[in-house]
């Protein structure tokens, strides 16, 4: 049988309707847009006191001290009466809300509580509902700044909080999320494994890194920036990411933790004798860079079956300097040679590239210095721009991916104009950005 609805349920539910009717009234034969302005503004008006019921409705504790029924003291078991009544105030996503629900007092070991502040899953003295802080918390770290996250709440739902409380709440989940980051990395440089459920990535496990210059208090400061995805059949998918302020030797573990929770670290199979302690085979990572010193020492530290390639288009663009060197910029000789070059590397790999570069005459000792710089780069990373091998296997030659993320993870709310960040403050909002950018549960 249907069980009836509460007349104070009803008596809210035909409240909105009654305001319903009058939108239709107040706006006969009006726009769209004034018919639903007008209906979400009834709605708004109508959400809070809706929750409210349905809170009190749904709240087992609630009826029970209307009963005079004795829970049992959560701490010693000893069962007593509720003390009192205490109304407590929410700020949800349905409003603000306020209610009364029984408050107890052991009478044998002193603990109070409520019990439905503990069903509701109410934490003591919070203000905001769960629903509310993660609304907050993203907006704090996905908006241009704090003011424009307290900005768009507003506009889109009708609630009002300040930016101060939208930055206090950012700062605190972050500082949460890097806490445990930090015991993460410490649990899998001791153990070599995963400190968290694996989320495995599909296919090839690629691994990026790139640096964004932010404004600090203190000046301007290199933040890193990882990726760790999988990539299948020229796709790369299912990225997740990490950044923080920090030298490369702080950074690399904090990279191998994220690749370990993606499958870096997970033992495929034994290899050696039966008796013996065996060797683990761990899954190839790709190591995609711009071919920065710091990047390939971090690979050679932290993932041993691994291949690096050096990002295409930055080995392209050294190209382009050893043509505008030799030819001038901006000439034909200039594109000519360039087109060339670059044509061979992707074709061939570095050899012709190699000899192009022993042919060349360098017109001025400017352009001789360009010549020998680049040659060594060249013959540097020669094995890292084996391009016909790596493309013949699948795997990526540009890293594009982690250019892109550079820009919508840290430049788009950290470089914004004027601003200036403290160091915990901007790792906080990294730690968070970094979860919804990767699309994962912002809980700490």
């Amino acid at each position: 049988m249907d069980e009836a609805l509460p007349v104070s349920m009803i008596a809210c539910l035909e409240s909105l309707g009654r305001r319903l009717l009058d939108v239709t009234r107040e706006h006969r034969d009006g726009a769209l847009a004034e018919l639903e302005q007008g209906v979400l503004e009834a709605v708004r008006a109508a959400l809070p006191e809706l929750l409210r019921e349905v809170v009190v409705a749904a709240s087992s504790s609630i009826a029970l001290g209307q009963a005079g029924l004795m829970p049992s003291c959560p701490e010693c078991g000893e069962r007593t009466g509720a003390q009192s009544w205490r109304l407590r105030t929410v700020l949800t996503v349905c409003g603000k809300i306020s209610f009364e629900r029984p408050w107890y007092v052991c009478s044998q070991c002193g603990h109070n509580w409520s019990p439905t502040d503990q069903s509701l899953a109410l934490e003591s003295r919070a203000r905001i509902s769960p629903g509310m802080l993660e609304w907050l918390i993203h907006l704090g770290a996905s908006g241009a700044s704090f003011v424009d996250a307290a900005s768009v709440l507003h506009q889109l739902t009708g609630l009002s909080v300040s930016p101060e409380t939208v930055r206090l709440r950012t700062e605190q989940r972050g500082e949460l999320l890097e806490e445990q980051q930090q015991l993460a990395i410490a649990q899998v440089v001791k153990a070599q494994e995963s400190a968290e459920p694996l989320d495995r990535a599909p296919g090839v496990l690629v691994v990026e890194t790139d640096g964004v210059q932010v404004r600090y208090l203190d000046g301007w400061h290199e933040v890193k920036l990882g990726l760790v995805a999988g990539h299948v059949e020229g796709e790369t998918l299912a990225p997740t990411y990490i950044a923080a302020r920090e030298s490369a030797e702080q950074f690399g573990p904090r990279l191998l933790a994220e690749a370990a929770r993606r499958g870096a670290l997970e033992v495929l199979s034994w290899q050696g004798p039966i008796t013996g302690p065996g060797v683990a085979v761990l899954p190839e990572v790709v190591v995609l860079g711009d071919g920065a010193h710091w990047i390939w020492n971090l690979a050679e530290d932290h993932f041993g079956h691994r291949t690096e390639i050096v990002d295409f288009y930055h080995a392209s663009e050294h190209l382009w300097d050893v043509a505008k060197a030799l030819h001038g910029e901006g000439t034909a000789g200039a594109r000519t040679w360039a087109d060339q070059q670059i044509g061979g590397l992707l074709k061939e790999g570095v050899k012709p590239v190699l000899q192009a570069l022993a042919r060349a005459t360098a017109p001025t000792s400017e352009a001789a210095e360009v010549l020998r710089r680049e040659t060594n780069y060249f013959r540097s990373n020669a094995a890292r721009m084996d391009y016909p091998t790596f493309r013949a296997r699948g795997l990526p030659i540009g890293s594009g991916a982690i250019e892109s993320a550079a820009k919508h993870l840290v430049q788009q709310r950290l470089k914004r104009p004027g601003a200036r960040w403290s160091e915990p403050g901007a790792q906080y909002v990294l730690a968070v950005r970094s979860r919804i950018v990767s699309r994962r549960p912002l809980a700490a």
